[in-house]
């Protein structure tokens, strides 16, 4: 092998070198940005397990809800009750209520018997429903009691007029009238 072949096999040796140098250059970064790909997978990976182990936990507390005392758990109901008003369905009662919480029907039933206003789900659910109607009578001026009351989760008209004298010792209408005079005498 003369000198000018020999140089030749160096320049192309050297040229294959720099291809390999640039090849390799390539894998190392395409190599890098995997480990980035899968650092971010396993990333995701570990926080789905840890929201899925939070959910998980919730659940449990939310089962154990039993084991609350009577004024969380009663702050708990008021609060989820305010906020979706599930109660304005009027087949909304214990087994619903329970169910809605996350805790057993037994558990409701005692919570309301130590109660010192209201002795059962049902009354205290009516009392919600009292409160509702009271505040469509109030703001809804064009509908009529009926719509009112059966806005606010009563099926028989009957018994949520019954329920409103008991509870207000006025009826619905004598209530609304109340409203507008009221409101008269704002105007004036």
């Amino acid at each position: 092998m003369n000198q000018k072949e020999y140089e030749s096999k160096i320049a192309e040796l050297q040229q294959k070198v720099e291809t390999l140098q640039k090849a390799n250059l390539d894998l190392v970064s395409h190599n890098l940005l995997l480990s980035q790909q899968i650092n971010a997978y396993y990333d995701v990976r570990r926080r789905i397990q840890m929201l899925k182990e939070l959910v998980i936990r919730h659940k449990e507390l939310m089962r154990h809800a039993d084991l609350r005392d009577d004024a969380e758990l009663m702050a708990l109901i008021e609060t989820r009750l305010e906020e979706e008003l599930p109660h304005e369905n009027p087949d909304f009662g214990l087994k619903e209520l329970a169910e809605f919480i996350g805790t057993t029907q037994t558990r409701l039933i005692d919570l309301f018997r130590r109660s010192p206003i209201h002795k059962t789900v049902d009354d205290y659910l009516d009392y919600l429903r009292l409160l509702r109607s009271m505040y469509y009578i109030q703001s809804e001026p064009a509908w009529g009691i009926a719509a009112c009351a059966q806005q606010a989760g009563f099926t028989v008209i009957r018994t949520f007029n019954r329920k409103f004298q008991d509870a207000l010792g006025m009826t619905p209408h004598e209530f609304r009238q109340l409203l507008e005079a009221g409101r008269e005498n704002i105007k004036e």
